[in-house]
């Protein structure tokens, strides 16, 4: 068996989507020709594969490894969509985008990734929850954004935020976290109502805790801070706007709560490296 230490990954495609409900009735099972990992930013769903379904929810891990047959299907009331990474792991000398096929039929085995035994790998499960761990999450939707860059070091960039990822992933899914149970539904309402939800007082009247007792319990609970949490929720919901959307930068800043769009464009720029205007042009890349 070949150690995780070992992947090189090369991702054949990153990126955003939002299933459409309305595709439920005729989802079809895909046959992916590579690895296929998907994080969950928003809604609910499930996930079908090798006869079992799974449900899914905002912030899950969902893994798929190569030749495996599998089907989403989205939330009537809460659409699911998530950031993808379709890749190769294992020095695979053919650099191609195409990965995967919805008919069997079609399916072309020079294409099919390279595939070694990996204990890691095998044992990893098909959803992961990650809500614990905001960075993690977060160390993938960077992975997926730089995909789509194309400057001079991108491809070796995002080869090493992945391996760092996988690594991370698999310490992850192999220990039991727990998670106080009033630390749950803020975290929900925080990814809920993002623009909204600001204020210790109305979350610590929300569980009944001191302030020190509610930080350290949600540190615990996601890895970051209360207000780094809640940062990262505002980021998630606007990359889902600049990207879903073709609304002002002006407008969608004033929906989330900026009075300035200096302001907003400084806190994105930050968070993400690049404007979000930039942001917005590589989605068309």
């Amino acid at each position: 068996m070949t150690s995780l230490t070992a992947v090189s990954p090369y991702v054949r495609v990153g990126h955003y989507y939002q299933f459409p409900v309305e595709r439920n009735q005729a989802e079809a099972s895909r046959i992916g020709y590579c690895y296929a990992f998907h994080f969950v930013a928003g809604g609910k769903g499930t996930v079908s594969t090798k006869g079992k379904t799974y449900p899914v929810k905002k912030g899950d891990l969902i893994y798929f490894p190569p030749e495996v047959e599998h089907s989403f299907y989205a939330n009537s009331d809460h659409p699911l969509s998530t950031y993808n990474l379709y890749c190769d792991l294992w020095n695979y000398p053919l650099r191609s985008r195409q990965h995967l096929v919805w008919d069997e039929a079609d399916f072309k085995r020079e294409l099919l990734t390279q595939i070694v035994p990996c204990t890691e790998l095998n044992m990893l499960p098909v959803v992961t929850p990650i809500q614990h761990d905001a960075s993690l999450g977060q160390l993938f939707i960077h992975a997926v954004s730089q995909s789509r860059r194309n400057d001079h070091y991108s491809e070796l960039i995002v080869s090493n935020l992945l391996k760092a990822f996988l690594l991370a992933l698999v310490q992850i899914a192999a220990t039991p976290h727990f998670i106080d149970y009033r630390m749950i539904p803020i975290i929900e309402r925080m990814d809920r109502e993002a623009n909204a939800s600001r204020g210790y007082d109305e979350w610590m009247n929300q569980c009944g805790l001191r302030k020190t007792q509610f930080h350290e319990l949600f540190k615990q609970a996601t890895g970051v801070s209360p207000k780094a949490y809640w940062t990262q929720a505002i980021m998630r919901q606007v990359e889902a706007a600049l990207w879903e959307s073709n609304r002002s930068i002006t407008s969608i800043a004033e929906d989330f709560g900026y009075s300035s769009v200096h302001h907003f464009t400084k806190q994105f720029t930050q968070f993400h490296g690049v404007s979000p205007t930039e942001f917005r042009r590589r989605k068309g890349e």
